[in-house]
């Protein structure tokens, strides 16, 4: 059994194989929130020298999702209840915003994409599968709106609370449920072109979501 969370990198272009390959550990929840790890460690399971690490690192650190101590020690970044109810209201704000110039830029071409998406997400073998599946169904929607800053930003902001929902979502059952209902309205008003509903499921979405992530942080940290 393997128990390193990353991968030894093949390629040649080290620098950026090495930021994707720590980035996917981190938001996938294989790094968890609040775990510390060392450079060395890092480039011992990369299978790299520490140079491209530590190029890796300084960009995952300018992005908030890594903490470095003056000991070099690396923490995995760790939010509170609170942080991550302030990121909800964030992003329900930019991705509302998203979403309804979205709408209007949308065609029947979009539709399906989506419908294909949902498709996979339905059938995805394991949470990791699923929840890249999750974040392409959005990416399209707010891809579509045609702001490339706002759609950075929202990205940005995903990838800070990445970790916590593949952690706390994989203690639920039947995960896929709720966002099958969600995706499906979301589906059914880009087809009619209706704003007002297809912001209703997004709402309905990321409320569900960051409010079952709260709950499990706060049932696990003992705060009422």
């Amino acid at each position: 059994m393997n128990l390193n969370p990353l991968k030894p990198i093949k390629h040649l272009s080290l620098k950026e194989t090495a930021y994707e390959n720590i980035l996917k550990a981190i938001t996938s929840g294989r790094f968890p929130p609040g775990s510390q790890i060392t450079l060395s460690d890092l480039a011992q399971q990369l299978g790299v020298s520490l140079m491209p690490v530590r190029e890796a690192v300084r960009k995952l650190e300018a992005g908030n999702l890594i903490h470095v101590r003056k000991n070099r020690r690396i923490i995995i970044k760790e939010y509170t209840p609170d942080e991550l109810n302030e990121l909800l209201q964030i992003r329900l704000k930019l991705e509302l915003m998203a979403t309804r110039k979205a709408v209007k830029n949308c065609t029947d071409e979009t539709v399906k994409e989506l419908e294909r998406i949902q498709a996979e997400m339905n059938s995805a073998k394991d949470i990791e599968d699923y929840f890249e599946k999750n974040w392409i169904f959005h990416h399209t929607i707010y891809q579509t709106a045609n702001m490339p800053i706002l759609e950075g930003i929202i990205k940005e902001l995903w990838l800070r609370v990445s970790p916590f929902l593949h952690i706390y979502i994989a203690e639920v059952p039947n995960y896929k449920s709720y966002t099958k209902r969600t995706h499906g309205g979301m589906i059914r008003g880009l087809k009619k072109r209706n704003a007002k509903e297809v912001c209703k499921y997004l709402s309905l979405d990321l409320r569900h979501a960051a409010d079952l992530t709260t709950s499990l942080l706060k049932k696990r940290k003992n705060i009422t």
